[in-house]
């Protein structure tokens, strides 16, 4: 009997939430426009996809995951359940990773790690669409996915190698990298916290290109892409 009670009471419980929600979603707007700003703090981290030096596959690395910052503008279209958001933003990413040049070969001994260390300035366009999963105001909870570009031009790539003899490796910026987002969004208010994750899905940078090497047979690869999880603060106007 207390069972039967309890399910009751909860099912009651939440219908009665449901309902009220419904019913306050019916009292709002069906279209709103409006605009704000964020700024906040990511930390960047590097994944290797594949590389590969003079032919050989390397198959051991590891990563320093780094602190960076952004800010932005939005502009967000909402319905009573659904919103699409767009703007402009500015963004300052940097990682570190090693890579043991020895690794693809499973009887060596020793390591020959190499480090790269990269920071860079990009331009970002988000397009993303999303659901409010609460929308109560001043209380909105909602969750939000879709792509980012990242514009970056060479001048704000800066890279940096730290090799064995007798490499000397450089490499250059993939100026327009696309990344794929997904987040949470809590608004009180005017105010709101946005929690993301960002994948990129193209490689942040080109091939490799090692100074001492003039022979145009010798192959270098790198395929890197960042992992960013950030935290922001905005408010909305």
């Amino acid at each position: 009997m207390k069972l039967r009670l309890i399910t009751s009471a909860t099912a009651l419980l939440l219908f009665s939430a449901a309902h009220a929600q419904f019913l306050n979603r019916n009292s709002l707007p069906a279209f709103s426009y409006s605009w704000g700003a964020k700024v906040g703090f990511d930390a960047n981290a590097t994944y290797v996809i594949n590389a590969d030096i003079e032919g050989h596959e390397l198959t051991e690395y590891k990563q320093d995951t780094q602190v960076g910052n952004f800010s932005a503008l939005i502009i967000r279209l909402s319905s009573r359940s659904l919103f699409f958001q767009s703007g402009l933003g500015f963004s300052f990413n940097k990682s570190c990773f090693y890579i043991d040049l020895n690794s693809w070969d499973p009887e060596s001994e020793t390591k020959r790690e190499m480090s790269c260390s990269y920071q860079f300035k990009s331009l970002t366009l988000p397009l993303q669409v999303g659901y409010h999963i609460v929308n109560s105001p001043p209380y909105c909870m909602s969750a939000y996915t879709g792509p980012r570009l990242h514009y970056t031009p060479q001048k704000f790539y800066q890279v940096e190698y730290q090799y064995p003899e007798p490499y000397q490796f450089t490499d250059t910026p993939t100026e327009l990298i696309m990344g794929w987002t997904i987040g949470l969004s809590i608004n009180i208010g005017r105010q709101f916290l946005d929690f993301e994750y960002e994948a990129t899905i193209n490689p942040i940078s080109g091939p490799m290109t090692d100074l001492s090497n003039t022979d145009p047979a010798s192959s270098y690869r790198l395929n890197k892409r960042l992992g960013i999880m950030s935290f922001s603060y905005g408010i909305m106007f």
